[in-house]
């Protein structure tokens, strides 16, 4: 008998992991990763979450495991559902078996069964980009040294006073929580979302602190910045620096910060990441400090889920910015099931129809990309009118994932 074919008759799964399994995942993630793994992710390795733990098993053992966890997201105003792939892990002795891209393609079923419109990936390497999965995104990345960020010393609130910078704790949860709610694109998180974060102290897979911007006893912004100490360094000649992961409320506050904490630190250098929906931050960082932004994506990577389910939840903001009467008439059609790597899809209005080839050139379309030389896969081809329409309301804007990392 084949290898290959013993091995296949003694797989079991992809599956949900199950309930007398979780010592056995914990040794996965944790030899392939680290051993904290289950603490600095109780978002992902939760029993409420279990469902979503999709696993491969070897005789008796769990041997490979790709997770993910499912949220609502508002992309200005319009609400779709995501889901984060993360802490995907294969024991070495069981690599090259296919079980990896086995079980992502059953996390991508599985969310399509629940309703998934979009996947995120917190990764970029093969076993995603040969399934359609793309960087996207149009964002700015800022690194700033201490004479630029002391260009921004001066910013007082309106009415004058002062800014007073301070670490918070889960207390203001509620405050911190309202303050993301103006976010204009972002999850719609849970409670205990923001409850595991500040418990495990880790986002976007770094020991982090969480820091509130006040005017008097009135929380008007809050900034989440690596702990420079516990970030890795390419070289021990790199100057430390501290990273802003997440932020939200009011910009000039958020802006009034960054010096402060610079100081805080005693380190050479700041980096911030901006939104492309968020472009007048992104300008007035630049004309008050000089520094230009890199170009970047959002984190990760992304796949498209539910195409037709995706585009109708967000035919309001398509007619906010190409009007009714032109988005009145479009509908959206998919070759495939929600969740396949497979088919082409279509964008028709009456006689006219633009179509795209594959899924990686779909998330280039719909979401955009930074980088000026990485075209779509392959370009969209079709009506020139429709098409030109379609420009003028693409690209959608993408998610940034703060402390819904996993």
């Amino acid at each position: 008998m084949a290898a290959g074919t013993l091995e296949t008759q003694r797989r079991d799964g992809p599956r949900a992991l199950r309930p007398d399994e979780w010592e056995q995942l914990d040794h996965v993630v944790g030899t392939v990763f680290r051993p904290s793994m289950f603490q600095d992710y109780p978002q992902l390795f939760n029993e409420v979450n279990r469902e979503n733990l999709r696993v491969v098993a070897e005789g008796d053992a769990v041997v490979c495991h790709v997770g993910f966890i499912q949220r609502p997201a508002s992309l200005q105003g319009c609400r779709i559902d995501v889901c984060a792939i993360g802490a995907v892990a294969t024991l070495d002795e069981h690599r090259g078996k296919g079980y990896a891209s086995l079980a992502f393609q059953d996390a991508c079923d599985t969310a399509a069964a629940a309703g998934v419109d979009v996947m995120l990936i917190s990764g970029g390497r093969g076993l995603y980009t040969r399934v359609g999965c793309r960087q996207v995104g149009d964002d700015l990345d800022f690194s700033f040294s201490r004479e630029e960020l002391a260009r921004l010393a001066s910013v007082r609130p309106p009415g004058g006073g002062d800014f007073t910078v301070a670490q918070v704790g889960a207390e203001r949860i509620p405050e911190l929580a309202a303050l993301y709610a103006t976010e204009p694109v972002r999850f719609l998180r849970r409670r205990e979302d923001w409850e595991m974060a500040l418990a495990c102290g880790v986002v976007m897979n770094t020991p982090s602190h969480f820091w509130g911007v006040s005017v008097g006893e009135t929380l008007v912004a809050y900034l989440i910045v690596h702990d420079p100490s516990k970030v890795r360094r390419r070289s021990a000649d790199e100057p430390a620096s501290v990273r802003v992961v997440e932020f939200g409320g009011v910009r000039a506050s958020v802006i009034a910060a960054l010096p402060r904490l610079i100081a805080h630190y005693d380190v050479e250098r700041l980096a911030i990441h901006t939104q492309g929906s968020d472009p007048v931050l992104g300008r007035v960082l630049r004309a008050a400090t000089g520094a230009a932004g890199t170009p970047s994506g959002a984190s990760g990577t992304v796949r498209i889920i539910n195409f037709v389910q995706l585009m109708e939840r967000c035919r309001p903001l398509l007619a906010e910015r190409m009007g009714h009467a032109a988005t009145a008439g479009l509908t959206f059609h998919a070759d495939a099931e929600p969740g396949s790597q497979e088919g082409s899809f279509s964008i028709r209005r009456g006689d006219a129809k633009v179509r795209i080839e594959d899924l990686a050139s779909l998330a280039v379309f719909l979401f955009g990309s930074h980088r000026a030389i990485e075209a779509p896969d392959s370009e969209p081809s079709g009506d020139t009118v429709l098409l030109e329409d379609l420009r003028r309301a693409l690209p959608l804007p993408s998610l940034w994932y703060g402390l819904s990392y996993v």
